[in-house]
């Protein structure tokens, strides 16, 4: 389905939320319910897809909303900067790595000249995570799309220090005891993983609605 409309957008969103709420609700019931040595294993279960679901979740909604901004036809000039270098990414590329003053001149008469161009902003494959969605991934994702971090900031440690940590040491084999993880702590990480989810998902829509992506 095309993102065409702000209900669309919003119907996309959604959907890819309920999912995710689904089963992360069957995974804290999991952990709370589990007992003795099945309880470790729920545990070690729950950071992996808690991490999945943060990872699957972030860069999803972030392409539904590049590719709403992409269909709504509107020419470079009327957009933030972001959106017209996600599309002279190569152009960009060949300017950094030449020394001819031909293709930089080139390279900035195509910049100036597209400002009244209809956009035609890429969508696949933009949004990147490198299966590692740290903070400074979290970032480069939002100036990406155009939208500010500020609010996500006292959320970065947790991202990095504790979701992000404790999931590689649980795919490296490491035991609970050495994590300082127990189930009170998954419940708290949980939650606050969560909740980081439902703030993207409303942003994402108000900054459809509120018509962010526009330039100043």
């Amino acid at each position: 389905m095309k993102i065409r409309t702000l209900n669309d957008l919003q119907d996309a969103v959604d959907k890819e939320m309920a999912w995710r709420k689904h089963e992360l609700s069957a995974v804290r019931s999991n952990v709370a319910t589990a007992r003795n040595h099945a309880k470790d294993t729920a545990i070690r279960a729950g950071i992996a897809l808690l991490y999945a679901h943060w990872e699957g979740g972030i860069k999803n909604m972030a392409t539904y909303y590049l590719e709403y901004v992409a269909m709504q036809g509107l020419p470079y000039g009327q957009l933030k900067p972001n959106f017209l270098a996600i599309s002279i990414k190569n152009d960009l590329t060949s300017f950094t790595e030449s020394n001819k003053s031909t293709i930089h001149t080139a390279v900035v008469s195509d910049v100036l000249q597209k400002q009244a161009d209809k956009a035609r902003i890429p969508v696949t494959g933009v949004i990147k995570t490198a299966s590692n969605l740290n903070s400074s991934i979290f970032i480069e994702i939002m100036a990406t799309i155009g939208l500010d971090d500020l609010q996500y900031q006292s959320s970065y440690k947790l991202i990095d220090e504790v979701l992000l940590s404790k999931r590689n040491a649980i795919a490296h084999g490491e035991r609970l005891e050495a994590l300082s993880l127990d189930e009170a702590r998954y419940f708290e990480i949980h939650e606050k993983v969560l909740n980081l989810l439902i703030q993207f998902a409303a942003d994402v829509t108000n900054a459809a609605a509120l018509r962010l992506y526009l330039s100043a």
